[in-house]
């Protein structure tokens, strides 16, 4: 889903293939959203992705339990530095919500990632010197009927 923001920065993904959750979460944050990284687990083995955005900002790392899960990502963009770009981020897992990091700007656009009743395997986006732009990638769990 997504990306919701801004058109600015260079493009970021991860291979999600075999990705059995996301594990961590860092958030650099002030006045707008400066950057994430995410550790997966992937295969019994962890994997940070790079920092995406810039250096800013104070650092939040969000650690989720076992069994806890991503549901949702909702945020707000607007203008900051003469850029679009992300400027609060909270992370909804399926026990408790993360944030909100960095400061909703006056005149943005609030934002709803929702994992509709699967959860969140992975993150795309858009970063330079901030967080211009964060997607999902969502995985639904389907429920097989029962025959009868």
């Amino acid at each position: 889903m997504g990306p919701c923001g801004g058109g600015g920065g260079g493009a970021r993904d991860v291979d999600t293939r075999g990705v059995d959750r996301v594990a961590r979460v860092a958030v650099r944050h002030g006045d707008a959203v400066h950057a994430v990284s995410v550790l997966y687990e992937r295969g019994g083995r962890q994997e940070w992705t790079d920092l995406w955005g810039g250096p800013g900002g104070e650092l939040a790392e969000i650690c989720l339990r076992p069994g806890e899960h991503l549901t949702s990502v909702e945020g707000h963009c607007g203008e900051f530095e003469g850029s679009f770009v992300v400027r609060a981020l909270t992370l909804v897992s399926n026990r408790r919500a993360y944030g909100p990091y960095g400061r909703p700007g006056p005149d943005g656009v609030p934002f709803a990632l929702p994992a509709a009743g699967g959860r969140i395997l992975g993150f795309h986006a858009r970063s330079g010197r901030h967080l211009d732009a964060i997607g999902t990638y969502v995985k639904v769990e389907r429920q097989e009927r029962e025959q009868g």
